[in-house]
């Protein structure tokens, strides 16, 4: 159980540094290669809509196939994607071509990234609850939204310290890293029967018991994504800070904010006992907290706090909504469930940055406002689902002790 429980870690760890790995040098050699922000925003949100598309696709097929051969061939459908998107880079800042080949070249290897990463954190995720029971399968999901929070923090600290030999470099070790947990999976994860031998069971997403889970997902990672994308403007607009400064600021409050994610779910694997709909409810106050001093404390402390408090409140969110929606379907639909878990993140990033730099445009505190007001409505609506379910608890238990 250990070395599938370390070999799931690393896979969604590789997975996640993969996705951000490129997202600090991105915007630099975009310039390099003398294309516009608009192309960069293009590839970047392409790539997001193949995820979307093909989360749910990997998990089904995890059900039916296996999750270890679902595992495979995502990291080396990641690694050919990245020698292709490395190429193309190389290419183009060497002049051998350019214009709308170069820009084709970049989409297309992009959306090969966003249509293969997918497969891991799904075919790992519905691994996980193969392996725990309904007790252990939040501290379990703890895991995994631990190893998404360290990606967080190391994909671009990696990127950073490559960048210095060459903007190109982190692009290198990007392609280099799915080759390692290609090896690492082979060798330590145990053949796995599929769930399924046949055709997986359908799943809406908007069934009972399942909806409201993924809604919790859907409103941690607009809520991860918001900040990630204004937060810059933000902060030196409100702070009258320099881009230098502001960089330095951002850089260290998402690394804070990182940490604690990262502190507060390891924790969580130590207390099986926290279940999902209390991590998120205490997730969502926390995150209100924060967003609630970035709109109303302008001040860097404040805004630090502000991060820390964010970290928390994502970290107990994150293994909440996925032991949920887990614990809502059948172990025949693990892997489907999972699926629409990454579909949910896909579509955050997708829909969050065209809608937070939009209301920025409008002004700049609505951002963070929106944030606010669809946590609360999800913590709401999920406190009033179970105050209309106590009843019928209550029945149940009466009937049991007697």
């Amino acid at each position: 159980m250990g070395r599938v429980r370390v070999s799931i870690f690393f896979s969604v760890f590789v997975a996640m540094v993969g996705l951000m790995i490129i997202a600090p040098v991105m915007p630099p050699l975009i310039r390099e290669l003398g294309l516009s922000e608009t192309h960069s925003g293009l590839i970047i949100s392409l790539g997001s809509v193949a995820m979307a598309v093909m989360a749910p696709v990997w998990g089904r097929w995890s059900d039916t196939k296996g999750r270890k051969p679902v595992i495979l061939i995502g990291f080396l459908g990641m690694f050919v994607s990245y020698v292709l998107f490395t190429l193309t880079m190389y290419a183009g800042l060497a002049n051998l071509i350019g214009g709308s080949l170069l820009v084709t070249l970049l989409i297309v290897a992009r959306g090969m990234v966003g249509m293969f990463i997918p497969a891991v954190p799904s075919s790992a995720q519905a691994y996980m609850a193969d392996v725990t029971d309904e007790k252990g399968r939040a501290s379990g999901m703890a895991l995994i939204g631990a190893a998404n929070g360290m990606g967080l923090v190391m994909g671009p600290a990696i990127a950073g310290v490559f960048a210095l030999i060459g903007l190109i470099w982190p692009l290198y070790i990007g392609a280099l890293l799915p080759l390692i947990a290609f090896a690492v999976v082979l060798l330590l994860i145990p053949p796995h029967k599929p769930i399924v031998t046949e055709k997986a069971p359908k799943l809406n997403p908007f069934q009972k018991g399942l909806r409201l889970y993924l809604f919790s997902g859907l409103a941690t990672m607009m809520s991860i994504v918001t900040l990630q994308v204004v937060g810059g403007f933000y902060f030196q607009d409100q702070l009258s800070l320099t881009t230098t400064e502001t960089a330095r600021m951002l850089s260290f409050g998402m690394m804070l904010s990182g940490i604690a994610m990262i502190f507060t779910q390891g924790v969580q694997m130590k207390n099986p006992k926290w279940q999902p709909r209390s991590l998120i409810l205490v997730g969502s106050l926390l995150v209100i907290a924060g967003t609630s001093l970035f709109l109303f404390v302008i001040h860097a402390v404040g805004f630090y706090i502000a991060f820390f408090l964010f970290g928390v409140g994502t970290g107990l969110m994150m293994p909440g909504f996925m032991a949920g929606a887990s614990l809502a379907v059948s172990r025949e639909q693990q892997g489907g469930v999972a699926g629409l878990v990454g579909a949910v993140q896909g579509v955050s990033a997708v829909i969050a940055p065209i809608l937070s730099t939009s209301l920025y445009q409008l002004e700049k505190h609505l951002p963070f406002g929106v944030v606010s007001v669809v946590v609360l409505v999800m913590a709401i609506t999920m406190l009033v689902t179970k105050a209309k379910s106590a009843p019928a608890t209550t029945v149940l238990a009466t009937k049991h002790s007697e």
